[in-house]
């Protein structure tokens, strides 16, 4: 189900903003679990995650993280309405439903990074991640680099690259396809003929790339604050259809079809992020974010993200956010039953749809000594297409 994978260039840039403020990174070991559940029997999802870093000397450390998701329950795609008598395959004289596909999945992901300081305390980060799941295979290298500008360390250049490689099985795919026995037959955009074994399940490994690239700068703008701008462009190249999405094209005619969605094999994004943390009095600091994010897909996207944190006391810290988030629809996308007919890319995936949503966000922090320390977070996420969301978190870490 090309289930959410790490990300290691944004936890790299997540360390360069705190190394900034001299705050190195620590010998700790943390297990921690999520679980997320969406409205209406949809997705769920229960991840136990472990993380472990350590100095080498001064000038090294190395972070391992280790993530296992079980993930259950179905996903809106378009289906044969089996009770009205259609014969469920891909073209049929029945008729279609926008339906909850059901599914099961598991992920194991893990990551390592290596930060390397030198001399004039420099940083050069370098992360491989590995991802895996029935159908998605992903394998990701990342480095980045970070250069202070000048002795008092107040300002620093970042500039990171990434580049993931991923394999993934479709069932079937494109579009023009045609019924021959138990074999589905079509024709890709290069009029290269494939087939596949509907009876036995066969499926076709696609590939894709993609290539991220971001560079930023640091500024203490003072003894209580800091600001990160960065800019970013990614490239994608491959497969990037979802092969678990399905169409309905040239509906109500002879012709009429259920086949998987088809998207461009080209994406080109880029946008910024702006960050700003700062201390309000002793006991509060306030952490914002602002993201821009534009693709040729023509998907547009914003997103104002805030979080307030209250040290109540030296053992217990209490936090509070909310998330904003938009977006535009792509140029191909239109959830109508009967839109599509002999459009080259056509897709039905709510992900790709204009969109609004709201996260409220609340989390507590309790240091029990100066070597274990527990925390505890929870999520509501509503979005305007009538999907909503809980996610609960909860952990403890061990510094050694």
């Amino acid at each position: 189900m090309q289930l959410k994978k790490f990300n290691s260039i944004s936890k790299i840039t997540a360390i360069a903003i705190v190394t900034s403020n001299g705050l190195y990174a620590e010998n700790y070991v943390s297990v921690e679990y999520l679980q997320y559940d969406e409205n209406s029997n949809r997705v769920s999802v229960s991840a136990p995650s472990l993380t472990a870093s350590y100095d080498i000397g001064t000038d090294y450390n190395v972070k391992v993280d280790f993530v296992h998701d079980a993930v259950s329950g179905a996903t809106p795609t378009w289906k044969s309405d089996t009770g009205s008598g259609a014969s469920g395959k891909s073209s049929n004289s029945g008729d279609y439903i926008y339906e909850n596909q059901s599914f099961n999945e598991a992920r194991n992901a893990g990551s390592v990074m290596l930060t390397k300081r030198f001399e004039n305390r420099d940083e050069l980060y370098a992360g491989f991640d590995y991802s895996r799941e029935s159908d998605f295979d992903s394998k990701s290298i990342s480095a980045e680099y970070m250069h202070y500008t000048d002795k008092s360390h107040n300002q620093s250049l970042n500039i990171g690259i990434s580049y993931s490689f991923n394999e993934i099985l479709s069932n079937k795919n494109g579009k023009n396809i045609e019924e021959n026995d138990d074999k589905l037959r079509y024709k890709d955009d290069d009029d290269d003929e494939r087939e596949f074994d509907s009876a036995s399940g066969a499926s076709q490994k696609e590939e894709s790339q993609s290539l991220n690239i971001q560079a930023g700068v640091t500024q203490i703008l003072n003894d209580h604050s800091v600001l990160k701008v960065e800019a970013f462009t990614t490239l994608d190249d491959g497969y990037l259809t979802n092969p678990h999405s399905n169409i309905v094209r040239n509906y109500n005619s002879r012709n009429q079809e259920l086949v998987t969605e088809n998207r461009p094999d080209k994406r080109t994004a880029y946008g910024i992020n702006l960050k700003y943390i700062t201390m309000v009095g002793d006991s509060v600091s306030l952490k914002t974010n602002y993201r821009l994010y534009t693709d040729d897909w023509d998907i547009n996207s914003h997103t104002v993200d805030g979080d307030l944190y209250y040290a109540l006391n030296k053992k217990i810290t209490l936090g509070a956010g909310v998330r904003y988030y938009t977006q535009s629809e792509a140029k191909f996308y239109n959830k109508k039953r009967d839109f599509f007919t002999n459009e080259k890319y056509a897709s039905s995936d709510e992900r790709l749809s204009a969109f609004d949503a709201l996260t409220y966000k609340a989390n507590i922090d309790f240091k029990q000594s100066d070597k274990i320390s527990y925390n505890l977070g929870g999520e509501f996420y509503s979005q305007s297409t009538g999907l909503d969301a809980t996610i609960f978190t909860g952990g403890v870490k061990y510094k050694f």
